[in-house]
């Protein structure tokens, strides 16, 4: 009984649940504002994104991800819908919806979306570094996929 009291006083509370999610909301805002610099800042030396290949350190997830980056490239924007970090504070899941914009001769623009998710450690000095990241493959189509969040994006964690 005892053990458990001190593991919940111990556990993560809200706060790194929110630090999480803001900072997995400002990594996509990094992408959605074409900004290289900052999305960058946001990894771990040693990430890894899998996909139809899996990129291996920080210089091969920048260089797979530099289309985004061009003005005339896709374009990709996403926010969790779920946050768990550990008893111990130094990982974090984050889950949710994404939204890819790929621009089409033919129709001018096609959205894909799916589910991605980025596990998070947190450095010594208290920043979140993305370690891991990947996702289901997009689809097609119309509808928001961020309508069924329960916070509006723009206001739960301001842009600085």
């Amino acid at each position: 009984m005892l053990t458990s009291l001190i593991l919940a006083a111990l556990a993560p509370g809200p706060a790194a649940v929110h630090q999480v999610r803001c900072t997995e909301i400002a990594f996509s805002r990094a992408a959605e504002t074409r900004d290289l610099a900052a999305f960058e800042s946001f990894l771990d030396a040693d990430a890894r994104f899998t996909g139809s290949q899996v990129l291996r350190g920080r210089a091969a997830v920048v260089e797979g991800w530099r289309p985004f980056f061009d003005a005339d490239g896709p374009s990709i924007e996403w926010a969790p819908d779920s946050v768990e970090v550990l008893a111990s504070g130094d990982l974090a899941l984050s889950q949710g919806p994404y939204l890819m914009r790929v621009p089409d001769a033919q129709d001018g623009e096609k959205r894909v979306t799916g589910r991605f998710f980025s596990v998070w450690r947190r450095t010594e000095e208290g920043a979140w570094k993305v370690v891991f990241d990947g996702g289901t493959p997009a689809s097609p189509s119309v509808e928001d996929p961020f309508a069924s969040l329960d916070y509006a994006r723009s206001t739960a964690c301001p842009a600085e």
